[in-house]
């Protein structure tokens, strides 16, 4: 039986104009159901409810997640909860939207199936990402991808790669992606990564514009974990999901698989391939 629904995060894109009518009548829907709704602190103050302002601790202890947006809302939502098990749903406000679940105008028909606890939680593999630089050590979650590109010199990097603690490769490059089979329909497959099924756990390795013969994506089973060393010290950038996170010469960086998994609330019985057809047909009509 699904755990009652007291408490529910909104989580709105709002440099979309119609957004924040759309989660003001979504907050009085879910009063009248006799749900609190959460809003981060920033949101709230430009949406002009101070009354719902919430910190991240608050928002890690909701019961629900729904997020007002496309994809990036979604990953900025997953950034907020650091890994709290909490459930997420995607609201589709923008273009594509991969990983939403519901289109806007079935919102509300989609909230009463959620709040009854008629749904399906689909479980994604995350990855944990440390990022050492002198005597500091960073550590990150990222449920698409983890970029390492070079920073604002023209120099391309050059990086050593170990895969378990043994020498792999030497890359020289722009910079890696280390990606996730959710985010294998994100960064990584514009850099011409394979598309892989959410439903297995491996992590993607793609090099960014190598100057190399061998620039071919490698696929890594979830257990192994990764090392990367600069041999010349440049400002490299991170980014974790699409979102730059450090601009900084740094020593090394370690990918693995995280204990912590992204909970993405699933409705339909649609499978991974057609969705991504669908999707892939929106998004080149949107191009034309």
């Amino acid at each position: 039986m699904a755990k009652k629904i007291n408490n529910i995060a909104i989580i709105p894109n709002l440099d979309k104009p119609e957004v924040p009518a759309i989660a003001l009548d979504l907050i009085k829907w879910l009063s009248k159901h006799g749900i609190k709704s959460r809003i981060t602190e920033a949101d709230a103050i430009k949406m002009d409810v101070p009354e719902l302002a919430s910190d991240d601790a608050e928002i890690q202890e909701c019961d629900l997640v729904v997020c007002l947006g496309g994809d990036g809302t979604i990953l900025r939502a997953v950034r907020l909860l650091a890994g709290a098990p909490v459930p997420v749903i995607g609201v589709n406000l923008g273009r594509v939207g991969f990983l939403t679940e519901v289109e806007a105008a079935d919102l509300y028909p989609a909230m009463e199936r959620v709040i009854a606890g008629d749904f399906d939680i689909d479980e994604r593999m995350m990855l944990k990402c440390t990022v050492k630089a002198g005597e500091f050590s960073y550590d990150y979650l990222a449920l698409n991808e983890v970029a390492v590109e070079r920073g604002h010199h023209q120099r391309m990097l050059e990086m050593n790669v170990y895969i378990n603690g043994i020498s792999f490769s030497q890359y020289t490059a722009d910079g890696l992606i280390f990606a996730t089979p959710t985010g294998s329909t994100a960064y990584s497959f514009s850099t011409g990564g394979p598309v892989v099924s959410p439903a297995n756990n491996l992590i993607l390795l793609t090099p960014i514009n190598p100057h190399s013969l061998f620039g071919r994506t490698i696929v890594l089973a979830e257990h192994d974990y990764i090392d990367v060393d600069l041999a010349k010290r440049f400002e490299v950038l991170i980014g974790i999901d699409g979102f730059a996170v450090l601009g900084t010469v740094i020593d090394s960086i370690s990918v693995k698989k995280s204990d912590a998994k992204a909970l993405l609330v699933k409705l339909k019985e649609k499978s991974f391939y057609t969705l991504f057809k669908e999707k892939l047909r929106v998004w080149d009509t949107w191009l034309r």
